[in-house]
């Protein structure tokens, strides 16, 4: 059954998707928020490290994403209401628990669509003008990566900042599948409107969520011996990131949109590159190419955005 009540929240706009009176009552009552919401997380929060923050002032907060329950578990410690930034379409639809996230207070953001990330950065701004903090998932969608502790970031945390004068609080939360434990490691506001450089004040800020969630990783994530790994421990991660994904009860293939992250110039420059190797009809005079073509070909086998496609619904 459709979440009609919700539903609205996807294409309203900049003065439409929250009232100031509806701001003011979520920051009265987020103590109560905060109770519900460490109720309903399924895991058990133990804040490893949080920051002295000023009374009554707004933060953007910028979390690493890697697991189901990181939103509600962050929400959960966050010591003031934080609206927080969703860009799940398909479960904005169907899934129940948007409720309490619209009792919260969120914002909705089409993360494929340019004129919604450019109305979300609007409506974020609005909330922090409006003396109420943001949360915001600046990786995108969920960290697959094998081994980088957070990914490329989006811009909006830095362009917030700059606009606002507001300073930027890095969370990291670490929970290992099959455990009941969710460690929230936060760091100390972050300064970026000194930066003219959007990437110098990014690259900051990545560093400072990677050290965060390294901290918890190295003091609590079970260490795994070699001869104990699988025949293909590639193809065995990627199972366990889908069986994280599938925590949630998904209703169609919505795999683009989820698996979605940052891509620089460069990174665009080298999908394109692939590309057209992929399209390269091997002959005498190009030979030399194989190698690149052939690597590319074992690499797909291992295309995490193709394993959700044809696997997510196999279950």
């Amino acid at each position: 059954m459709k979440n009609y009540g919700i539903l609205k929240y996807s294409n309203v706009g900049v003065d439409d998707f929250t009232s100031e009176t509806g701001i003011k009552i979520r920051r009265e009552l987020n103590p109560v928020f905060r109770v519900v919401f460490k109720v309903a997380t399924k895991g058990n929060v133990i804040i490893e490290n949080y920051p002295k923050l000023e009374k009554g002032c707004q933060y953007i907060f910028v979390s690493t994403h890697n697991f189901v329950e990181d939103s509600i578990a962050n929400l959960s410690v966050i010591d003031r209401n934080a609206y927080l930034l969703f860009g799940t379409t398909d479960q904005l639809k169907v899934n129940k628990e948007m409720y309490a996230a619209w009792a919260n207070g969120f914002i909705y953001v089409d993360r494929q669509n340019n004129v919604s990330r450019k109305e979300a950065l609007l409506k974020m701004k609005r909330v922090l003008d409006s003396g109420t903090s943001v949360l915001i998932f600046a990786e995108g969608g969920f960290n697959n990566s094998e081994n980088l502790l957070c990914l490329k970031l989006f811009a909006s945390p830095y362009i917030l900042s700059k606009q606002t004068g507001i300073k930027v609080v890095p969370i990291a939360p670490f929970y290992e599948p099959g455990t009941n434990d969710i460690y929230i490691n936060a760091g100390e506001p972050l300064d970026l409107t000194r930066f003219d450089d959007k990437k110098e004040a990014l690259t900051l800020l990545r560093d400072n969520l990677a050290t965060l969630l390294y901290e918890n990783i190295f003091k609590y994530a079970s260490r795994i011996k070699r001869q104990e790994l699988g025949d293909d421990p590639r193809l065995d991660y990627m199972e366990s990131r889908r069986k994280e994904y599938l925590k949630t009860n998904w209703t169609k293939d919505v795999w683009d949109e989820e698996l979605t992250q940052y891509l620089d110039d460069y990174d665009k420059e080298i999908l394109a590159i692939n590309n057209d190797l992929s399209k390269l009809n091997l002959n005498i005079n190009n030979s030399y190419l194989a190698k690149d073509v052939l690597k590319r070909v074992k690499e797909k086998k291992y295309d995490f955005k193709k394993y959700m496609h044809e696997n997510w619904n196999k279950d």
